[in-house]
């Protein structure tokens, strides 16, 4: 063929997939014929670069699907004839001059002509031609004025025709190689089914698995030969089947535990049910949840099921409808009660925020029609989307909650966490810090130097340093905020610290007293979740904790700081340290107290 019947009309896109030494003599080959022609695959600097000095062009993936190199080929080329084949595919003389007249005509719609191939697999000639379900068949498509084309819909392939003429197919060559394409095409097959039924339930998936497989191996190896193909036939017949089987898994976490089919019914979702059973930090990080889902879906009911000592955390929140409340360590007859009552109000959806033994032990007794489960280090048994573990150690706690809704389709405005207060309640705050002595002209420092685990303690001398020095050398004032469990506590800071004001009392009056705070300075604990949700000036001492578990990067901004030391001793649990010996001097949290002052006068005095 001579340069000047070399056609022109044709996109031709060769996907490139395993061994490339075939490719460059297709390449050569096609290059006589067509003018214009793309690889897509993984880069093979030999090969390529001799493609593009010959004229061709290069598209690098690494994707394994043949429907993806073809797509990403067609995205990238506008045109309306695409030539779509291997780069282990030989045309014939006959099929390529059946192509060129085949692009001269006009068909009035998308058509796919297809094409007949001779197979080779592992390395011998099959006297049938056996050929993957799930994978593509080499043709060429036409699709007129649409400039893009989406190769995995049924439609595309609905107006089809055959071309004249055979090519000659180097399948796999070796039983890794097929095992590894396997892999590819059931996934492939996963979507194929979901196309065709994408409400498949658990149970349904579970009896096709059981009947499919067997029957697609039956029909491959009797119906379509390969029984007379010898051991290349068995093993296609057999891999064919397991292709099958593999589709229904994949199906399964692709598609029903990835939240998939959930998100495809966002609109009869109308109630949530949230359960937060943690610390009073991890229930004020749970108000970003709430705040995204009130704003991405104002229609739906959203409830909390939280410890009963959290309760006060979701006062007031415009986005709640119903807080339900439960103890530390609930007997059976408060987790039936529970359990009953919450299956009365008949929820679409659970959002489990932290899977552990009692809430997802609740979780399952609850009748509800999907329940999410957030889990990172085990695998969540009883959770209708399988949320993964996927993140760095330091993954904050507010992006792990907003997972789970990530997970349905719901993509998050923002991560902030949120307090209500009563004008009522601001104004019992103010009241009470006139009634004892307060100066409004002077800066208030709020402390908290109290803690669950002592190995999250900066130290109450420490503490009391830092307010001595910041009461006598810059002429602050600094309260102590306690719970009534933390009277204790209060007694020797208000001993040691005695020009220091204390308050011990309900949650929701420490809130309001923090909101008037000019700065907040805790341990990494509750209270400084509070002040960060209240946009009071926070600094936070962080101990074993990586540095953005439970304080998150995007709301730390110049009114925030997050004291941290990078140590290699952090327990990945942070329940205690990972040396032989608990270190008694807390390396993690050494920070000084003139660095601490230092971070903080530029805070209060920006």
């Amino acid at each position: 063929m001579n340069s000047t019947s070399i056609n022109t009309n044709v996109s031709v896109i060769v996907a490139h997939r395993g061994p490339g030494h075939h490719l460059l003599r297709i390449f050569k080959d096609l290059k006589m014929w067509f003018s214009e022609i793309k690889v897509v695959g993984p880069s093979t600097d030999a090969v390529s670069q001799v493609i593009k000095t010959h004229g061709g062009k290069w598209i690098q993936s690494e994707s394994s699907s043949i429907y993806e190199l073809w797509e990403m080929g067609i995205q990238s080329q506008t045109s309306s004839w695409y030539l779509l084949l291997e780069g282990r595919e030989y045309f014939s003389a006959v099929l390529k001059e059946n192509i060129l007249e085949t692009t001269k005509l006009a068909p009035v719609q998308k058509t796919w002509f297809s094409i007949n191939r001779k197979v080779f697999f592992l390395k011998q000639r099959l006297k049938y031609s056996l050929e993957w379900t799930h994978d593509p068949q080499s043709g060429l498509l036409f699709v007129g004025t649409e400039k893009k084309s989406i190769l995995n819909s049924t439609s595309v392939f609905l107006n089809k025709k055959s071309l004249e003429g055979d090519s000659v197919y180097f399948s796999e060559e070796t039983i890794s190689e097929v095992i590894t394409n396997t892999i590819q095409r059931s996934d492939h097959a996963a979507d194929q089914l979901y196309q065709a039924n994408p409400d498949l339930s658990s149970y349904n998936l579970f009896l096709k698995a059981l009947v499919f497989p067997p029957t697609y191996f039956f029909k491959t190896w009797i119906g379509r030969r390969g029984i007379r193909e010898g051991f290349a036939g068995f093993l296609f017949s057999f891999m064919e089947s397991l292709t099958v089987l593999l589709g229904f898994l994949r199906y399964f976490e692709k598609y029903i535990r990835s939240g998939r089919q959930i998100k495809g019914k966002l609109n009869t979702i109308k109630k949530i049910l949230i359960i937060k059973l943690r610390g009073m930090g991890d229930a004020v990080i749970a108000t970003a949840v709430i705040r995204n889902i009130g704003n991405l879906m104002p229609n739906i009911s959203i409830s909390i099921l939280t410890l009963k000592f959290c309760k006060p955390i979701f006062e007031n929140n415009p986005h709640l409808d119903s807080v339900y409340g439960l103890s530390g360590e609930p007997d059976k007859t408060e987790i039936s009660k529970i359990t009953h009552q919450l299956s009365q109000k008949k929820f679409d959806v659970i959002l489990n925020l932290h899977a552990r033994n009692l809430s997802s032990h609740l979780a399952q007794k609850i009748k509800a029609r999907w329940c999410i489960s957030r889990s990172y280090f085990m695998r969540e048994k009883f959770t209708s989307v399988m949320l993964g573990s996927d993140h760095s150690l330091d993954k904050a706690s507010i992006e792990k909650d907003l997972d789970c809704i990530r997970a349905i389709g719901l993509d998050p405005i923002d991560k902030i966490t949120e307090l209500f207060l009563t004008n009522e309640e601001t104004t019992w705050a103010k009241q009470y810090l006139s009634r004892v002595g307060v100066d409004i002209r002077k800066k208030m420092v709020t402390v908290h130097p109290a803690v669950s685990q002592s190995i999250r303690h900066w130290g109450m001398g420490r503490f009391v340093s830092l307010s001595q020095k910041l009461i006598t050398n810059y002429d602050c004032q600094v309260m102590g905020i306690f719970s009534n469990k933390e009277q204790s506590i209060a007694d020797i800071f208000n001993e040691q610290v005695k020009e220091a004001f204390v308050y011990v009392g309900p949650l929701r009056e420490s809130i309001a007293l923090i909101n008037e705070a000019n700065l907040m300075i805790d341990n990494s604990s509750g209270p400084a979740q509070v002040s960060v949700a209240l946009k009071t000036p926070t600094l936070v001492l962080v101990g074993p904790d990586y540095e953005n578990t439970y304080h998150e990067k995007s709301t730390y901004d110049k009114n925030h700081c997050v004291f941290f030391k990078e140590v290699p001793c952090r327990d990945l649990f942070f329940s205690k340290c990972l040396t032989p010996e608990t270190c008694t001097n807390l390396v993690c949290l050494d920070h000084s107290v003139d660095e601490v002052i230092e971070k903080s006068l530029k805070l209060l005095f920006p």
